[in-house]
């Protein structure tokens, strides 16, 4: 097989599936993308839970810092 040209459904936008990632999605037994890879990327990250950060004063120096646990007073 050789390498294809898609349009994304998102963006529209033309991207190319590589021979290695088809043999790859034959391999898992799961259809080539749809979307181009920043679209993929944007949807993958839509997911990412963020954490919260708070700021505090460190212990060690009393400079102010950015922790993500929760600070104990």
């Amino acid at each position: 097989m050789q390498n294809e040209t898609k349009k994304c459904q998102n963006c529209k936008k033309d991207f190319t599936i590589e021979t290695e990632d088809f043999n790859f999605y034959e391999k898992i037994k799961v259809p080539p993308p749809t979307f181009c890879p920043e679209c993929r990327n944007q949807r993958r990250m839509s997911w990412r839970g963020e954490r919260p950060l708070y700021k505090r004063p460190c212990s060690l120096c009393s400079q102010n810092r950015f922790y993500n646990n929760i600070p104990s007073y």
